[in-house]
């Protein structure tokens, strides 16, 4: 049976649709999520449910590129998930939260986590990606406990689709909103310190500065703190980027931690040259964050190298067009000219 699709304004009308959704308010942040409850089929990647008479809501669990999303409403989908569903895993009284299948830290934050401060419940069995890392865990059991709700158990989700019976999801929110709630919710307002943050990328698979040693000395001069993210729990993140004054780093995840910074602080991203429009999604991430929250934005741009790692690292990238993979400077190690990099920081 072919899967339909409900607008919002589809799911107001219907009074019998309507009373499968929970409507959650933060009045702090001002701002509404709708859960489904209820019967529902879900995958591990784009947690879209599809309810068990066929239903779906694109307009609340959209989230990234919306052509990913045409694969469910094709013939072949059809066919394939009705022959499937007799063998999906089962979960009864779940609260669908999901988490990044590469466990990348800016999608977990921006795109999965923020959801977890509307959930109604006090007890609640909490289903994620399987490949979510111990610090993220970790981080979500924190807020879990701070939101006066008991996690009985995780639930790991694997590469697959699921039925999940007396459950709940909540809508995805777009990445302003998603932006306004880590910001509102989680940044230390009451900081007094003022850091000046470089941040190494040197354990990353690409993006790499290879001339790095050079910028860190010049970096040190200026006094400024030297940090692996890697290292660091995300509430130690949270503290030190709220406390920033300039954040200096090349593309990556940890420059999601932006959405902790205050207004006014100076953003100094080192980029690589980008030539594709599939870039664009990379592009203005971080800029992005900082116009919304009225950061100070500067941007470098850095040569490409190229990067062997990446080749032998395949399980991490395994969901990434190979064609991609050795085109796209976004996967390449970086090299920054020096000279330009000192005209910025003299300027901070």
């Amino acid at each position: 049976m072919a899967i339909k699709n409900l607008r919002e304004a589809d799911i107001t009308n219907n009074p019998a649709i309507n009373s499968n959704f929970l409507s959650i308010s933060r009045d702090k942040i001002k701002l509404n999520c709708k859960i489904y409850k209820g019967d529902f089929y879900s995958d591990s990647f784009n947690c879209f449910p599809i309810t068990t008479d066929n239903l779906s809501f694109l307009e609340l669990f959209m989230w990234g590129e919306k052509t990913k999303y045409q694969k469910f409403f094709t013939q072949d989908f059809d066919l394939s998930f009705d022959n499937n569903k007799k063998n999906f895993k089962t979960f009864d009284n779940v609260i669908v939260l999901g988490s990044s299948i590469a466990n990348n830290y800016y999608r977990n934050l921006i795109t999965f986590l923020p959801r977890i401060f509307f959930i109604p419940d006090k007890k609640i069995n909490l289903a994620i990606h399987r490949k979510s890392s111990n610090n993220f865990r970790d981080f979500l059991e924190s807020i879990i406990v701070s939101l006066g709700i008991k996690l009985n158990k995780f639930i790991y989700l694997d590469d697959n689709f699921f039925l999940f019976n007396n459950s709940q999801i909540p809508q995805f929110f777009s990445k302003n909103n998603s932006i306004t709630i880590l910001n509102q919710l989680l940044a230390k307002k009451d900081v007094n310190q003022k850091i000046k943050l470089y941040v190494t990328r040197k354990n990353a698979s690409c993006r790499k500065i290879i001339n790095e040693s050079n910028l860190i000395d010049e970096l040190k001069i200026n006094n400024f703190q030297i940090v692996d993210t890697e290292n660091m729990t995300i509430n130690e993140q949270i503290n030190i980027f709220s406390a920033a004054e300039i954040v200096i780093s090349s593309t990556g995840s940890a420059l999601a931690n932006i959405v902790f910074c205050r207004e006014g602080t100076k953003i100094l991203e080192i980029t690589p040259k980008y030539n594709f429009d599939y870039e664009n999604v990379f592009k203005n991430r971080y800029s992005d964050i900082c116009n919304q929250l009225k950061l100070k934005y500067y941007s470098l741009e850095a040569d490409p190298i190229e990067n062997e790692l990446i080749k032998t690292n395949s399980e991490k990238f395994q969901f990434i067009d190979l064609n991609i993979i050795n085109k796209s400077n976004y996967y390449k190690n970086l090299l920054v000219k020096v000279n330009e990099f000192k005209k910025l920081i003299d300027q901070f």
